[in-house]
């Protein structure tokens, strides 16, 4: 058994010894660490003195009750919580202390598995269609945000996490960069461009992979690079036109990060989430002033989950399950699985491209 006052000396080392061996982010530490020390502060309060492998699944179980009832957190949210806490009661040296077995979800929650069919609808539902996001970046470049329309094609087209994204380096993207700090765009305009994704950007942080972005894509790089080292200045005609600045185009020559916030830094997640909903608001109030006949809410439906998924759904249309598995970073198929719909005259059309194949 451990005693409860006892636990927080051992989640600094069990976060000390976790942090050495997956290099974790100081935000990572931080939410674990927040995570973790609430279910000791929730058995402080209720009076248990110790932990031991006869009340810990009962006690594991009434927290996640009180996050659900008393503090009115999600569901998903309080799954993130135990998933955290209960890494920290199997780790090794509180394991040993207390004499459990190691507990899994589904001693503190029923977790049902989902069928792979309702799985594929689930995905269905949370993809935009080619049209949809379409719509999405076609209202996303009449507001002229640049920057905005560079960072969602590049999530539409890659299918990156958000945290791969805003850790993009500009050397990243796999074209040679010219002395201007731009990207020297490949004279086939059907190219796919590799996008580098290395390990520590990558959740889990195991493994480097590449994904893919389209030519028009790039040029969308190039464009809102452009717009940060240059300025609109009005003219004797009264015209207004792009001048370089001197310093920002200096800057721009080594800059490291590919997406910047409004001070020059590296943008945040917070900063793309809002910028995401920002322009989904925005599709709305198009719908409505263009009368434009549309089957989803954008302001309810997209966020950069929904891109992701949108991308990798737009592959699967196309590539193999081990195709989509490798640029998605999933670390099974049956993840990637879920993303792959069957169409059958997308099946007889590839086959009829094919035919040659067939015919000896």
């Amino acid at each position: 058994m451990i005693e409860v006052d006892e636990l927080t000396d051992y989640l600094d080392e069990y976060l000390e010894e976790k942090q050495e061996v997956k290099n974790l982010t100081k935000e990572t530490v931080k939410k674990q660490t927040f995570n973790i020390s609430k279910f000791i502060e929730y058995l402080e309060n209720e009076g248990i003195d110790e932990l031991n492998d006869k009340n810990i699944k009962k006690l594991l179980r009434h927290y996640r009750r009180h996050c659900l009832k008393q503090r009115g957190n999600k569901r998903t949210t309080v799954k993130t919580y135990m998933m955290n806490i209960l890494e920290f009661i199997n780790s090794e040296d509180v394991q040993e202390e207390i004499q459990h077995e190691t507990i899994k979800m589904k001693d503190i929650i029923e977790v049902k598995t989902e069928d792979p069919e309702t799985a594929k609808k689930r995905i269905e539902k949370i993809s935009l269609t080619w049209p949809q996001s379409n719509f999405f970046l076609d209202t996303i470049q009449q507001s002229g945000n640049k920057r905005d329309y560079a960072i969602c094609r590049t999530f539409i087209d890659s299918g990156m996490r958000l945290k791969e994204l805003v850790l993009l380096n500009k050397e990243d993207v796999q074209v040679p960069i010219n002395d201007r700090g731009f990207y020297e765009l490949p004279d086939d305009t059907n190219e796919f461009i590799d996008v580098y994704l290395r390990a520590e950007t990558t959740k889990g942080e195991s493994k480097d992979r590449t994904t893919f972005i389209t030519y028009d894509t790039l040029c969308s790089l190039n464009d809102m690079m452009e717009e940060r080292t240059t300025k609109l200045r009005k003219k004797t005609s009264g015209i207004y036109k792009p001048v370089i600045q001197r310093k920002k185009a200096a800057e721009e020559k080594i800059r490291e990060e590919l997406f910047t916030n409004i001070k020059g830094e590296r943008i945040g997640k917070r900063g793309v989430q809002d910028l995401i909903k920002k322009h989904a608001r925005e599709c709305d109030d198009r719908i409505i002033n263009e009368n434009i006949d549309c089957s989803i809410n954008y302001s309810k439906n997209v966020s950069v989950h929904i891109l992701r998924h949108t991308a990798l759904s737009h592959y699967a249309e196309i590539l193999t399950v081990a195709e989509v598995q490798s640029i998605a970073g999933h670390s099974n198929s049956q993840t990637t699985d879920k993303y792959i719909h069957i169409d059958r005259e997308q099946m007889k059309q590839k086959l009829k491209l094919n035919s040659n194949r067939f015919n000896n």
